[in-house]
């Protein structure tokens, strides 16, 4: 596995990463790298990434790459818990979509990597 490179500027952490076959949560790029080095892409269509500000980012496979250039540039609190409940796999718990407004989106954010980082 090469290197991770960035385009413009790197997402904040932690991140999500939709690897096209399931979710990775990362608290640092350590944790990234390491995760991503277990990850076969089935191709080399880029895939979407979540920082903590709920900003859009894309990793192009191919390259490793990081890039905040994406038509999405912006989640909300409900697409990323969908993102999360449609993608957690088995014996995960799903992310309740209630009382969402009393939470921020760096707080879903971090819950969600909180949940993908556990032990299952």
């Amino acid at each position: 596995m090469s290197a991770i490179n960035f385009l413009f500027r790197k997402p904040h952490f932690p991140i999500i990463v939709d690897t096209g076959t399931g979710l990775i949560g990362a608290k640092s790029w350590v944790a990234c790298e390491r995760q991503l080095a277990t990850v076969t892409f089935a191709d080399t269509a880029p895939r979407e990434v979540i920082d903590a500000t709920a900003e859009a980012f894309s990793l192009y496979p191919e390259h490793m790459a990081f890039s905040p250039l994406t038509f999405k540039k912006r989640w909300t609190k409900l697409a990323i818990i969908e993102l999360y409940n449609s993608a957690k796999g088995p014996g995960r718990p799903e992310y309740p979509t209630t009382s969402l407004g009393n939470k921020s989106l760096e707080k879903v954010v971090t819950d969600i990597v909180e949940l993908l980082t556990a032990s299952k």
